[in-house]
């Protein structure tokens, strides 16, 4: 399978741009439609196009400046896992250097280019295939509700990273470019509110089927996956546990017993993959980054560019297969660096095969969700069951945990294990459990950013967004 077979989702794309350059033109009624560019009801006027338009999406997820990972392609899990306990930097950038020491400067570009116009872009581009297929008066009913519940499953997602990474953020909801440059920022729970509500369209009309041979486009069940993380997030532990269940209780998702198959493609563990494109050598953008030398050739000798920090590594217990299979080494001047190694393939050759896919949703994070609901409603038994699945898949024995107290510290241990360097789920935890504080008081000094700011647990809203509109308020803690 060659990598010319993707020509068709480049071109999806290509009609993407070409409809946002269109709905960008404020006197697009005034002006004659460029010979080279597509309107809106070109791209919506029969079921290929509509399709490749939201194939499109896809594409500029995995899209990066030059190995400078975006929101979507594996900038979260850099820049999480640098302002965490996760990642050590071996050589310190300015920019990214930042956020390893939990103080990010207003002005910082990577936060500004590669994290929150990188969001909002792509966003935007959802809201307008939303628009487009629901305007067209050319396709069939039952696939404008598909397609619109695909665009409608992004921007659920890509919100739920906004909203844990900034705090409240403008709800931008349509293609309205006068509108949306002056929307103050929304709170928190109507912004969750609008998440459920994309989720459950996606779940009423998605099929249950994956719509591809492989699972890069997201069906019924990976929209519940991401419903029962929301759940869990809002702490409403009956929904999560119940989401949770659909996905462990569905035969075509297993745990993958060989950890090594588990972020290639036809991985039965995933629920939703993104697959690199024909443009990109870059298969998966987290190899890129921390495998020395990105991925191509031997690394032997050197010198990776991020580190797992000694607390992340020390935290393994003995004969965690994780360890083994999901970390590498590098040995430079006599010193043994470690860095994640879970993805093998960074740079590659442009008529490679893809043989891994990023992994947006897999199981495990199901059994870890159900296993923290069910210890949080006092199902001790269930909760150990869930959490000794995961322990057994890393060559482990069952957990010595039999309270909810300790279930509950052997699930975040478990997180922190099964997900470093995924999607900054760290990061996220450390907030979304309360531990952020007792924790980074501790590690902001060891890592040389002085005293914890506890308002640092938000990354700033960009300067240059608030220098634009007026309506937006500064996160604390940020001059």
């Amino acid at each position: 399978m060659k990598r010319q077979r993707y020509t068709q989702t480049t071109k999806g794309f290509l009609l993407i741009c070409s409809l946002i350059f269109l709905i960008s033109c404020k006197k697009m009624v005034e002006i004659e439609l460029p010979n080279d560019r597509l309107n809106t009801i070109t791209v919506f006027a029969d079921s290929a196009n509509a399709t490749q338009a939201i194939l499109g999406l896809y594409i500029k997820m995995l899209q990066n400046g030059g190995g400078n990972p975006d929101f979507w392609g594996g900038g979260i899990t850099l820049n999480g896992g640098l302002s965490a306990d996760e990642l050590v930097p071996t050589a310190l950038n300015s920019e990214l250097g930042q956020f390893y020491v939990n103080s990010i400067s207003v002005n910082n570009g990577t936060n500004d280019s590669f994290l929150w116009k990188s969001a909002y872009y792509l966003l935007y581009h959802a809201n307008a295939c939303i628009e487009g297929v629901t305007k067209s008066t050319s396709l069939d009913e039952k696939l404008k509700n598909k397609l619109v519940a695909e665009a409608k499953f992004i921007r659920a997602l890509g919100y739920f990273y906004l909203l844990n990474m900034y705090g409240d953020v403008p709800l931008v909801i349509s293609t309205d470019f006068k509108g949306n440059a002056i929307l103050p920022r929304t709170q928190h729970q109507q912004i969750y509110t609008q998440i459920i509500s994309d989720l459950k369209d996606a779940q009423r009309d998605l099929p249950a089927s994956y719509m591809t041979n492989g699972r890069f486009r997201p069906n019924r069940y990976a929209a519940t996956a991401l419903m029962a993380r929301v759940y869990l997030f809002q702490k409403e532990w009956a929904k999560a546990e119940e989401a949770a269940s659909e996905l462990i209780d569905n035969s075509i998702y297993q745990l993958e017993p060989d950890l090594n198959a588990v972020f290639l493609i036809g991985s039965k563990e995933a629920i939703l993959q993104v697959m690199s494109n024909t443009t990109s050598i870059i298969e998966i953008p987290e190899a890129y980054v921390f495998i020395p030398g990105g991925g191509s050739g031997s690394p032997e000798g050197l010198l990776p560019s991020y580190v797992i920090s000694s607390d992340l590594l020390n935290t393994f217990e003995a004969g965690d297969s994780r360890k083994n299979n999901w970390l590498a080494s590098s040995i430079v001047n006599n010193q043994t660096y470690y860095y994640p190694y879970k993805y093998k393939r960074g740079l590659i050759s442009s008529n490679s095969s893809p043989k891994e896919g990023y992994m947006v949703l897999r199981l495990a994070e199901q059994y870890l969700i159900r296993a923290e609901a069910r210890a949080q409603l006092n199902n001790i038994s269930g909760a150990i069951s869930d959490l000794n699945e995961i322990r057994k898949r890393a060559g482990l024995t069952n957990t010595s945990a039999n309270d909810q107290e300790s279930i509950l510290a052997a699930v975040s241990i478990e997180r922190r294990l099964e997900f470093f360097c995924e999607w900054g789920a760290r990061w996220l935890d450390l907030k979304r459990t309360e531990q952020i504080d007792p924790v980074m008081r501790v590690v902001t000094p060891q890592k040389g950013g002085g005293i914890w700011n506890a308002s640092h647990q938000l990354f700033p809203i960009p300067f240059s967004q608030i220098q634009v509109n007026p309506y937006l308020i500064q996160n604390p803690g940020y001059n």
